[in-house]
């Protein structure tokens, strides 16, 4: 079974279309009232086009009825003024509508929808994968809060059969308003419902630019930072050793809560890890300070999750005694 097939319900009379593949086998199907309902695959069987043509129906005297000549319906294709991506709003009733995603293109898709906040925060709603001609419902919305509907950010990735240099992922913000409401409903094409339909290509679009690294650059960046960690504090540490007091960190430490302290210390020790580990240094040296040990215990416990760290173990017990960390890069 696939998004867009007709289906009925094995223990029941209503018949729909499913909008969405869940999990565990469970699809989503909109019935003929616009309501959508989670249903196992196992209770559904797809209802074929011309059914009604392929048998003689009885009626209710037990004589056979007459063949009627029934038109088969079929999805209504794009034209082909149609291409690309388009978001679509059906009314379901006065006040609940649908909005689906329209994959009016010739590849699959691999879409992931997240509504986002005014602090632009992100919650995904909607992780699938949209065929070629093909759609996806997202979600449904109350035309009451119309005025505080949240922005919906899609990021899209089109998947490649064959070796070919992949596209860049494309992320699109969709950002409903009344003015889409504003012009005649249409009949979509594929969900063949009339509603509003919506080019993704005019709502803000951008291309997911792939970061690019510079090891021997990055490697530079990290010997320097360690020098002014190292002048600014007049320590006697070595370009390979990270001090982690805080002292060092945040001059401004004082009115600090001891959570936060140690959170901008793990954020510090972290940060400095990846540095060194993309740098492709063989080994660092990280001090903790003995402390009452929390530290150093939560330190142990991130090296010891790393795939990137061959081992670690106490440095310098001459210089430091316990107060440092020795890791080795692999």
């Amino acid at each position: 079974m696939k998004v867009g097939d007709r289906v009925r319900l094995l223990r029941g009379t209503e018949e729909g279309k499913i909008t969405r593949l869940l999990e565990r086998s469970l699809v989503e199907v909109e019935i003929e009232d616009g309501f959508a309902i989670p249903v196992l695959q196992s209770e559904l069987v797809v209802v074929s086009a011309d059914e009604s043509t392929s048998f003689d129906m009885a009626d209710e005297t037990g004589r056979p009825a007459k063949t009627k000549n029934i038109k088969k319906i079929s999805p209504s294709a794009p034209p082909n003024s149609l291409n690309g991506f388009f978001a679509a709003i059906i009314p379901l009733n006065d006040r609940l509508s649908s909005i689906y995603l329209l994959n009016f293109t010739k590849d699959d898709l691999l879409v992931l929808a997240n509504e986002v906040n005014s602090n632009n925060e992100e919650r995904t709603i909607l992780s699938e994968k949209v065929f070629n001609m093909n759609f996806v419902k997202i979600t449904e919305r109350n035309l009451d809060h119309i005025n505080s509907w949240l922005p919906i950010s899609f990021m899209i990735l089109s998947e490649t059969a064959k070796w070919a240099i992949p596209n860049r992922p494309e992320k699109i913000v969709l950002n409903i308003k009344a003015k889409h409401f504003q012009k005649e409903t249409q009949l979509i094409p594929q969900i063949n419902k009339k509603g509003y339909l919506i080019p993704l290509n005019q709502s803000q679009s951008s291309h997911i630019t792939p970061l690019t690294i510079d090891a021997e650059k990055l490697k530079n960046s990290f010997y320097e930072s360690a020098e002014e960690t190292k002048h600014s504090t007049s320590s006697k540490f070595s370009d390979s050793e990270i001090d982690l007091h805080i002292e060092s960190i945040d001059p401004n430490y004082e009115k600090l809560p001891k959570d936060e302290i140690l959170r901008i210390q793990l954020a510090t020790f972290e940060s400095k890890l990846d540095q060194a580990i993309m740098a492709g240094l063989d080994e660092v040296v990280f001090v903790h300070g003995v402390g009452n040990g929390i530290l150093k215990n939560k330190i142990h416990k991130i090296l010891s999750d790393n795939a990137h760290i061959q081992f670690f173990k106490d440095a310098k017990k001459e210089k430091f005694g316990y107060g440092a960390t020795l890791v080795k890069i692999k």
